[in-house]
C-alpha cells in the first residue's frame, strides 16, 4: 500500500461520505448483541477518520443515526446515544488543540436527544469554528428532506422571495463544506436512506458487501482507487 502514492494522486476526493451499515448484523452473526455490533462499529470509525485525515482529504461526513432511527428497539437507541455521548468527550480531548473544526449535521434541538449531547454537539461547534484545516462532519438526528425543509422554512423566515443554489445551499447544515465527491455505504445495502439528497447529486457512490466493522484500511484504499478509476463528468463529454 504505497500511501504516499495515494496521497498525492489529484484524482483523490476533497470530501468523502461514510453510511456506517451492517454494525448490528455483524454482532447477531457472531451471537452477539446489536449493541456490541454498534460499539466494535465506532471502533473502527474511529480508525477510518485517523486514516482519511492522514490521506490529506479535506471533509469527512459520517452518517451515524437518522431521524428514522428512533424507531429502532429504546435499548438500542439509549446505547447509540451512550457512545454519541463518549465520542463528542473523545473529540474534545482529541482535536482541541489540532486544526480540526467539526461541524455536527443534524437537529441538534430535538428534545429526543439526550441534554449532554446536545450541549456537547453545540459547544464543540462553537470553539472549532474558526478551524481551516480538515473537517469531520458526524450526522445525528439527520434527515435529508427534513434538511431541506428546515432550509426552506429558514429562507422563508428571513424574507427572501428567490433562491439560487448557491443562497440555498447556505442554509443546509453541510453549507461550509466541500461538495461531496465518494460516499459509500457498507454491508452490501444499495439504497441511500435519506441521507445528502441535496448534497450527492454528483457524487460517487460505492456499496461494498463489507459491514462497517469490518471495513478495513485496505478496504478504503480499494474503494479510493474504483472512484479514481471513474469518469466524473457533471453531465459534459470530454473529448
Amino acid at each position: 500500500m504505497n500511501l504516499e502514492k495515494l496521497k498525492s494522486d489529484k484524482r483523490m476526493p476533497k470530501h468523502i461520505a461514510f453510511i456506517i451499515d451492517g454494525n448490528g448484523r455483524w454482532a447477531k452473526r457472531r451471537g452477539l448483541s446489536r449493541s456490541f455490533g454498534h460499539k466494535i462499529g465506532f471502533n473502527t470509525l474511529k480508525k477510518q477518520i485517523d486514516f482519511v485525515h492522514e490521506l490529506g482529504i479535506k471533509n469527512c461526513s459520517i452518517f451515524c443515526f437518522s431521524k428514522e432511527n428512533w424507531n429502532r428497539p429504546v435499548s438500542e437507541v439509549n446505547y447509540l446515544m451512550e457512545l454519541f455521548d463518549n465520542m463528542l468527550d473523545e473529540y474534545f480531548e482529541k482535536y482541541m488543540d489540532k486544526d480540526v473544526r467539526i461541524i455536527i449535521s443534524g437537529d441538534m434541538d430535538d428534545a429526543r436527544l439526550p441534554e449532554t449531547v446536545r450541549v456537547k454537539a453545540k459547544k464543540i461547534m462553537e470553539e472549532t469554528k474558526n478551524k481551516t484545516g480538515f473537517i469531520l462532519n458526524p450526522c445525528i438526528n439527520y434527515g435529508g428532506r427534513q434538511e431541506i425543509l428546515n432550509a426552506v422554512n429558514q429562507i422563508i423566515k428571513s424574507g427572501i422571495s428567490q433562491v439560487d443554489e448557491k443562497t440555498f445551499n447556505s442554509y443546509l447544515y453541510t453549507a461550509e463544506l466541500l461538495p461531496v465527491d465518494f460516499i459509500i455505504r457498507t454491508s452490501g445495502e444499495i439504497r441511500t436512506s435519506n441521507f445528502f439528497p441535496w448534497q450527492s447529486v454528483y457524487s460517487e457512490w460505492y456499496f461494498p458487501k463489507t459491514p462497517w466493522p469490518a471495513f478495513s484500511k485496505k478496504d478504503l484504499v480499494k474503494a479510493l482507487k474504483i472512484y479514481m478509476s471513474r469518469n466524473r463528468r457533471f453531465g459534459e463529454i470530454k473529448e
